[in-house]
This record gives C-alpha cells, structure tokens and sequence, in this order.
C-alpha cells in the first residue's frame, strides 16, 4: 500500500501524456520517489543523482570533523575550516591546501574521511560502464576497511541504491543528473522566502511559474 507522499508523487507521474517514452529518470535518494517511479514508469531506468550521492557522503565526513570539533584540541584548530575538507579539492587555494594539509597531519580520521570523499568523486568523472561496479566495490572495500565510522554508517545509501548509482554510468556521456530542477526548487524557495509568505496560493502559483519559466 502507497503511503500518502508517495501517492501524492505518483498522481504528479500519470498526468505524463506518454510514460511509455520515458527512458530515465534522474532523483535523490528518495525511496518514496523511486516506489512511485516504479509504478508509474515501469520501463524507465532510474538513476541515482550524483551530486546527491557525493552530498551524502560529504554530510558523514562533516560528522567526523564534528566529532573532533567537540573536543577540546579540535574547537580551536577546526573551528571555521571545516569548509576544507568539504569542498572540492580543486576549489582550493594553494593557501588553503596549505592549510587543510596541516589539519590532517594533526587529525588523520578527517584525512581519511576527506580521501574517501575524493576518491568517489574520482570514481564518478573517470569510470565507464564497465568498470563502474569494480570501482565502486573498491570505494565500499576501502570504506570498511579503514574509513571512520560515520563514514561506515553512510554505506547503508551504497547498498540499498547500488544499481540506481551504477545506472548513472550507463547514460554517458550525458551525465544525467536533477541538477535542473534542484536549481528550480532552489529559485521556488528563495522567492518564498522573500515575500515573507503569501496569503493567496493562485497568486503564489503563478509567480513561481513566471519565476521557473525564465
């Protein structure tokens, strides 16, 4: 039986006029989304949205260092650089390399959270769709066998989700991803914010639609 948000995503689905023609379809981590998919997309692959993949394991190495922060060595050295072990590494200075690699000499559970997190970013702009599955094994292999527990505990995602991140590979070059309409919900929720609220939702509806729609 469909609970009430799944049913409310699969009434969304069948106003699709042919669902017959949708080959793929890009989401989050949402088992709600993927049941509803299933019923109402039954021949379309579903893919699970990078981005969203690498943003789960980036929220468990924000715990390790969160971890560390508590403590009374790490509030002073971590405080206002855990930035630097989330972001990409290629986004940083040299200035701020600097500094991120002397935070890991001194904290080596965070290096090592911070090298997982890479290598799977590494793992999504080098693998093919045959050898997706044998890299991912590795990443999975080298999670258990000397990644922090927090990042243990992530790969619950990597279990339950393994064929819908394998199936990212079989649609390149095109890199299917939600990033669209995470950039439309993202503009939704700033104009929300904004008007502090708004009384009429037909007025609400058609800003959103004239805001999405340029």
């Amino acid at each position: 039986m469909l609970d009430d948000r799944c049913d409310e995503v699969s009434s969304v689905l069948e106003r699709l006029l042919n669902c017959d023609a949708v080959e793929a379809v890009s989401m989050d981590m949402s088992t709600t989304f993927r049941e509803a998919v299933h019923l109402c997309l039954p021949r379309a692959r579903i893919v699970a949205d990078h981005f969203h993949v690498i943003q789960h394991v980036g929220k468990a190495v924000n715990k390790v260092i969160g971890r560390f922060a508590k403590k009374e060595e790490g509030k002073q050295a971590l405080g206002g650089q855990r930035h630097l072990f989330l972001r990409n590494q290629e986004d940083l200075s040299a200035e701020e390399e600097q500094t991120r690699a002397s935070l890991a000499a001194a904290f080596p559970e965070i290096e090592r959270a911070w090298q997982l997190k890479e290598a799977l970013r590494e793992w999504y702009a080098t693998a093919s769709a045959a050898t997706a599955a044998t890299g991912l094994d590795a990443w999975i292999a080298a999670v258990k066998g000397h990644g922090p527990k927090e990042m243990r505990q992530a790969l619950s995602a990597f279990r339950n989700w393994r064929q819908e991140m394998l199936a990212f590979f079989d649609f390149l070059p095109t890199r299917l991803s939600n990033g669209f309409v995470e950039g439309k919900n993202n503009r939704t929720k700033a104009l929300m914010r904004q008007g502090y609220g708004y009384p009429n939702r037909r007025h609400l509806r058609l800003r959103i639609l004239l805001e999405v729609a340029s």
